[in-house]
């Protein structure tokens, strides 16, 4: 994919370590496992849906090979050393590109195509919408408003779906979001009649119900409803020293973050598709008609005025 730019400056020195027994030239940042780093930020950010922000830290792999792959272009024509700022310049541009903005753009439309899947469960929602919700179940369970209603089941219910209600609202997104990318796909949602209010409402008012139910199973030994596992874990939490209130708090959410796991899952899948089904035609159009057919010309005029 990070193909060398090759272009035509005067030298002085070269570096015959670099020239096979042919005399044919060979980048030591185009072989791997090297080149490799260069995919590591689209990798990452694949993987995001599973890890999380655990994904920021492939991207320092991925900008110190780029960076030192644009000042190698910068100080070395292939085998001759000479450095030209106007090579530096495209490889930067190449490299933004082809290596950063088009392969993570691939990324993202691919889990947001995958979002799609969940339409085939019987919620009827795609898995971005249903991940709406369950994160805004999260902020609800850690700011304590299940306990605060511990006694008022209908009333914990009528907050959170109010505050559904105020956070997923699709048609005030598109007028809100600036992102280009999101709102397109809000409005591709929106001319399918996916994600709709009913879906919605319906989905988040099974979430706080199963929630109000298996913390009231926690905390009373008597209600035996609750997964083996999900008490495993709720008394291990106890055993730690946690409160009672910080231990529910605790299995209820991860109880939310396992039903999320399948549909990250798939999002992840998504996001690989689409990489590897891109990154060849990013690479050509990058530098076949970005950087030839536009950068190119326009360098080669500035230089030739001057």
């Amino acid at each position: 994919m990070l193909k060398p730019i090759n272009t035509n400056t005067n030298s002085f020195r070269v570096d015959t370590k670099t020239v096979n027994r042919n005399g044919e030239y060979r980048d030591p940042l185009m072989k791997w496992p090297l080149r490799g780093a260069a995919f590591t930020n689209e990798v990452g950010e694949a993987l995001r849906p599973l890890i999380g922000n655990y994904a920021t830290l492939s991207w320092a792999p991925a900008l110190l090979y780029i960076g030192a792959d644009i000042y190698d272009k910068y100080k070395n024509n292939k085998t001759e050393y000479s450095p030209d700022s106007q090579r530096c310049l495209k490889q930067a541009i190449f490299q933004g590109m082809a290596s950063i903005f088009l392969p993570l753009v691939a990324v993202k439309a691919g889990q947001g195509l995958f979002s799609l899947f969940g339409m085939l469960s019987k919620d009827k929602l795609t898995i971005n919408a249903k991940e709406q919700v369950d994160k805004l179940a999260q902020e609800f369970v850690a700011n304590g408003q299940m306990r605060a209603h511990r006694h008022n089941d209908e009333q914990c219910v009528k907050d959170f779906m109010d505050i559904v209600a105020n956070n997923i609202d699709y048609k005030k997104q598109k007028q809100s979001v600036k992102n280009p990318l999101k709102k397109i796909h809000l409005q591709i949602q929106d001319s399918l009649s996916l994600n709709k209010k009913a879906n919605i409402d319906k989905y988040a008012e099974s979430v706080i119900k199963k929630l109000i139910k298996m913390r009231k199973e926690l905390i009373d030994p008597s209600l035996d409803g609750s997964t083996d596992k999900l008490h495993k874990y709720y008394n291990k939490a106890l055993e730690q020293g946690q409160t009672r209130n910080v231990a529910v708090k605790s299995a209820l959410n991860k109880h939310l973050c396992k039903s999320a796991l399948k549909g990250r899952f798939i999002k992840t899948i998504g996001g690989f598709i689409a990489l590897g089904l891109a990154i060849k035609p990013i690479d050509n159009f990058v530098e076949h008609v970005l950087i030839g057919k536009v950068i190119e010309p326009r360098l080669d005029k500035y230089k030739n005025s001057d």
